[in-house]
């Protein structure tokens, strides 16, 4: 075939670019022999470290270009982040929730308009032929459609209820963290309790009573509560009293005391950049439950609470835990 200056062009292009592949090819293989040269023969292994147990570990989410977000790799699970986990789950069984119209959501109807007067002015001149106007009243005017989601729970004897308002079908709460593994601990207990604490899948016996010691001390039968326990560890003690068979319903908090319901008042905000979780903001005791640590647990709990709001503005919050289970 006779080449033409055209097809010896190309083909002089293409004979370039294959000798231009080969020598990317060469160049990458002899690069990637080198370095396992000096990862091997130079001391330069612990650079090349991915992570071993219990380390932090950067991950990237959403793109190549996000946050370097590092992940915690533990080994052995915190024992108080387990058990809101487990008494979560054991929890959300017994959460109901309703979208309804709001009570303050009413018609709006105007007053009736005078009805028209078919008298005729005799100071303008009149056609013979002419009829009197009448005024037509305006249309019921309907106030906008203000809807609450009301989500009920039932926990341990407790009761509790939370309003979301306006558009509730557009807002949610997306993770409850259970009330009573935060109140306060009984300050005696029967020391016969030590020898029914069960193991978990994490955590022996002697693990367990060694937590549970931590906070309390043997005085004869009874063991006795050595100090103020920080509200984040309680969540661990409780669990261990419940599972030996410690009645958390008739708990020492609330025995033989008439605790008032608590009422927390709130707004929550619009996710920053349109996602995310929304801001809980003006967080108010309206009403105590007559018990200064009560109240602390239940709001302390109540702010650990994360919602989603769709509504495109502020959400009015109203969230009532009561200390008798309601029917």
């Amino acid at each position: 075939m006779r080449m033409t200056p055209a097809t010896t062009v190309w083909e002089k292009w293409r004979g370039a670019q294959r000798r231009k592949r080969i020598l990317v090819s060469w160049g990458s293989t002899s690069g990637a022999a080198l370095v396992l040269v000096a990862a091997l023969f130079l001391g330069f292994g612990p650079r090349f470290n991915v992570g071993e147990q219990g380390e932090a570990i950067a991950v990237k989410l959403g793109n190549p270009n996000g946050e370097d977000l590092p992940l915690q790799v533990s080994a052995v699970p915190d024992q108080a982040l387990q058990a809101l986990v487990s008494a979560q789950r054991e929890v959300s069984h017994t959460t109901v929730q309703e979208t309804r119209l709001a009570p303050s959501d009413v018609l709006t109807v105007p007053e009736p308009a005078p009805k028209a007067s078919t008298k005729i002015s005799t100071k303008t001149p009149v056609h013979p032929e002419a009829k009197p106007q009448t005024q037509t009243p305006p249309p019921p005017v309907k106030s906008p459609v203000v809807t609450e989601k009301v989500i009920r729970g039932v926990e341990k004897g407790n009761s509790s209820e939370l309003i979301l308002k306006p558009q509730g079908e557009k807002v949610s709460q997306n993770a409850y963290w259970p009330v009573y593994l935060f109140m306060p601990l009984p300050q005696r207990i029967d020391a016969a309790l030590l020898n029914k604490i069960p193991a978990t899948d994490l955590y022996s016996v002697d693990e367990r009573k060694a937590l549970l010691l931590q906070s309390y001390k043997r005085s004869g039968s009874e063991l006795v509560l050595s100090g103020t326990v920080d509200l984040p560890v309680r969540p661990a003690l409780w669990q261990i009293l419940e599972a030996a068979g410690y009645d958390v319903s008739n708990a020492d908090y609330k025995r033989g005391k008439n605790l008032q319901p608590v009422v927390i008042s709130f707004k929550l905000g619009t996710p920053p950049g349109g996602d995310g979780n929304p801001p809980l903001s003006e967080i108010r005791l309206e009403q105590s439950s007559g018990s200064q640590p009560v109240d602390d647990a239940v709001l302390y709990a109540f702010q650990l609470s994360t919602f989603a709001n769709g509504t495109g503005q502020v959400v009015q919050g109203r969230y009532t835990y009561d200390f008798q289970e309601k029917k």
